[in-house]
């Protein structure tokens, strides 16, 4: 029978290490070493404990090889050794007796097959996450399906047989198309509808979407606005139909909200939905052609503040107005557009009390046209420059100067206060003036006496 030391060409072939130690455990010769890709060198180690260059958990499983090994070989145990600054290298140990004193300790490094361990645990993990994410959404699918009041229907790109139907779809259609699953689709509207929702089911293929046509049932009792969707999932393509009933137009929230959504889309004036941070979340395309962005859906997601006022304090004064009376009407500014055009406007907006829908509605309305070729206060200018016609020759030109010029900027100072709503901050800022040097104006004018509104 072959001992430790005949075997020991085939173990270092077999082997990534190959240790002798004594029975207590200290290292006393390395026979073999390769662990390639690891900064690690045992043969530093020799004359040390191996319960001391270690990690703590490995110690109890080195303690375990050097016992009873006098009748067999031990079997295989992991244990982990330590690098500075880097992660353990797992390896795997048995251990065999070469004579009384010295024990052989043949090692396999385990760190390809640790890392393949940890990605399958990843992987894993990764699996049951998406499982979780895909259950989650398909339950809030079935969940907006049931409660939504308007028929549903998913059918199938190809057949054009109906797969599925929410609840309100077997309430509102079951008496024409029983049953509906796997029904062919269209069917149970008159001919004029039929071939209606077939141009639509077209229009959806091609573009991806197709929105609202009326349709009626075959026996005209009911009345439907139909639009549709593609939804595409690998090879496969399917057409969701909603079908919002038409009957009781003016009890139906539905389809108000809907005529509601199309006034304002078509407003001569430019209407702006924004979040309470001032980012917009709808907006028509009258407001595009005054900022002169491409479209309104570029202005979604964006601050109204970068477009509107004529400066930045317009913008808060008008939603600090907006948080004290609920809503403001005819708040004069500009919209500023992007490229660097300035709009005369006046802004009306109001605001939802919820704080669940904590929306803001603005309606700018472009009063350019009015303005142009005049200033505020233009009668009285006439007026006075009648007057002062008459003056001349019977006062000295000085005096007429410096009373029209103090005319003049006592109206332009009550207009910044008419603009800013009395608010002293915002009118400084508006005339280029410092706070105490438009304080002083304001006395020396006699209109110190007016309420300030806080800044």
């Amino acid at each position: 029978m072959l001992g430790p030391e005949q075997l020991l060409p085939m173990l270092r072939r077999c082997s990534d290490l190959l240790l002798v130690v004594d029975r207590a455990g200290v290292l006393l010769a390395v026979e073999h070493q390769d662990l390639q890709g690891h900064e690690v060198n045992f043969t530093e180690n020799v004359g040390q404990s191996l319960f001391d260059t270690m990690t703590v958990e490995s110690r109890l499983k080195i303690a375990s090889l050097l016992e009873h090994l006098d009748t067999e070989p031990s079997r295989w145990r992991q244990i982990n050794y330590p690098v500075s600054g880097n992660a353990d290298v797992p390896m795997r140990f048995c251990a065999c007796a070469m004579d009384a004193e010295r024990v052989l300790l043949a090692g396999q490094n385990m760190h390809e097959i640790a890392e393949t361990q940890q990605l399958l645990m990843k992987t894993q993990q990764a699996l049951e996450n998406d499982f979780a994410h895909a259950s989650q959404i398909r339950t809030r699918y079935r969940l907006l399906m049931d409660l939504c009041a308007d028929a549903i229907l998913n059918i199938d790109a190809r057949s054009r047989k109906i797969t599925s139907a929410n609840p309100a779809a077997q309430r509102l259609l079951g008496r024409y198309l029983a049953p509906i699953k796997n029904h062919q689709f269209p069917s149970g509207f008159d001919t004029d509808s039929t071939a209606t929702l077939e141009e639509l089911l077209q229009q959806a293929l091609s573009t991806g979407r197709a929105d609202d046509v009326a349709v009626r049932t075959a026996d005209q009792n009911h009345a439907f606005l139909a639009s549709a969707s593609l939804m595409r999932d690998r090879s496969e393509s399917a057409l969701m139909v909603r079908l919002t009933p038409l009957s009781g137009v003016d009890d139906d929230p539905v389809r108000q909200l809907r005529v509601f959504e199309t006034l304002l889309a078509n407003s001569p004036d430019a209407v702006a939905l924004c979040e309470a941070s001032g980012e917009i979340v709808a907006a028509n395309e009258t407001l595009a052609q005054l900022t002169q962005a491409p479209s309104a859906s570029q202005l979604v997601g964006r601050p109204i503040g970068n477009w509107l006022g004529r400066s930045a304090r317009d913008y808060r004064l008008l939603i600090d107005n907006l948080k004290k009376n609920g809503v403001v009407s005819k708040f004069s500014s500009v919209v500023r557009s992007d490229q660097d055009v300035d709009t005369e406007v006046e802004i009306s907006a109001a605001s939802v009390s919820d704080s669940r829908f904590p929306y803001t509605l603005l309606i700018i309305r472009n009063i350019q046209s009015r303005l142009h070729g005049r200033l505020p206060g233009g009668d009285e200018l006439v007026a006075t420059g009648s007057t002062l016609k008459d003056l001349v020759g019977r006062v000295p030109l000085k005096e007429l100067v410096r009373e029209s010029t103090d005319m003049i900027e006592k109206m332009c100072i009550e207009s910044a206060l008419e603009i800013s709503r009395d608010n002293r901050a915002s009118a400084a800022e508006m005339l280029g003036l410092s706070r105490q040097s438009l304080y002083t104006k304001l006395r020396r004018f006699g209109i110190a006496d007016t309420p300030a509104s806080s800044d």
